[in-house]
């Protein structure tokens, strides 16, 4: 896939862009893990940032059903951000968020493992955390199935969780020794895709596909150490991923269960990218260091 064009002025010297997401203002709005703001860039490169109190270490921004936008991270504290870049604070104490989702009760769903909970945030900002998880889970990806419950990834399971906030069941047949669940998102044919990392020089980073009835099945096998980690759903309905630690776009093709990935020109201290959106533009952003990438596809 061709880098359609970068957009570096106004991001902050390793910020380290993790999240990203369309805003209902056409911007696309982007968190700065090792930076104290939020952002918001045009599709055609005019960055704007919004100071966050202290260092937020952000890592995903969605839009929720209120029409604002909603991001957390290691710092413990959820945001709401208008777009105008007006922020409320929630924190919660103890918390690492690390996936946020609107579930199919109209609240927005959050993992926590910092507190290895599950947590629910109403559009007015009253938060409930859920326990169930396996004992020494550390939840990380959250999704809405189209089944209406919500799926986590935690370690090396999936866990399906009601909007009642009830851990229903937990999955672990179909994932190979050693590998990691890491994100999950819901795609047009009603299945999940998830992530799934080693940290191994010797067992590869490897896709899944996750159907509501509980069913693994691991349909690409990548590089050791290429750390695929967020996904996104492309205009032409195919999964899309992005690689931490290889400058690569995974591109999962639903309709024949094939994985490929493609070579990207990065820019110079990337070595891979850390988060990724389909903007409505219809081109992929990608977040680097100090750099989003427009990705024609």
């Amino acid at each position: 896939r061709s880098v359609a064009a970068t957009i570096t002025t106004g991001i902050a010297a390793g910020a380290n862009v993790s999240g990203l997401v369309p805003g209902p203002d056409g911007r696309i709005w982007f968190t700065e893990f090792n930076g104290a703001a939020i952002g918001a860039t045009t599709t055609a490169g005019t960055v704007s940032t919004y100071a966050v109190a202290g260092l937020a270490q952000n890592l995903q921004i969605v839009v929720g059903p209120d029409g604002n936008l909603w991001t957390g991270g290691y710092g413990g504290t959820i945001y709401k951000v208008t777009s105008g870049g007006a922020l409320t604070p929630y924190p919660i104490v103890g918390a690492h968020v690390g996936d946020l989702t609107t579930g199919s009760d109209g609240n927005l769903w959050f993992t926590d493992y910092g507190n290895a909970k599950i947590g629910r945030i109403t559009t007015s900002g009253t938060i409930t955390e859920f326990g169930g998880l396996p004992a020494g889970a550390e939840p990380t990806g959250i999704a809405s199935g189209s089944d209406g419950n919500l799926w986590v990834t935690y370690g090396a399971g999936v866990a399906k969780v009601s909007t009642a906030g009830s851990v229903l069941a937990t999955y672990t047949t179909g994932i190979s020794s050693g590998e990691t669940t890491n994100y999950i998102i819901a795609a047009s044919d009603g299945n999940l895709y998830m992530t799934e990392d080693a940290f191994s020089n010797s067992i590869p980073d490897k896709i899944a596909k996750f159907a509501v009835s509980g069913a693994i099945t691991e349909i690409g096998t990548l590089g050791d150490n290429t750390y695929p980690n967020r996904l996104a759903i492309g205009k032409d309905g195919n999964v899309y991923f992005q690689d931490y630690s290889a400058a690569e776009l995974g591109k999962v093709t639903i309709a024949s269960e094939t994985v490929t990935q493609t070579a990207l020109t990065l820019s110079a201290g990337d070595t891979g990218t850390k988060g990724i959106c389909a903007g409505a533009d219809g081109k992929l952003y990608l977040g680097g260091s100090a750099t989003i990438y427009q990705v024609a596809y």
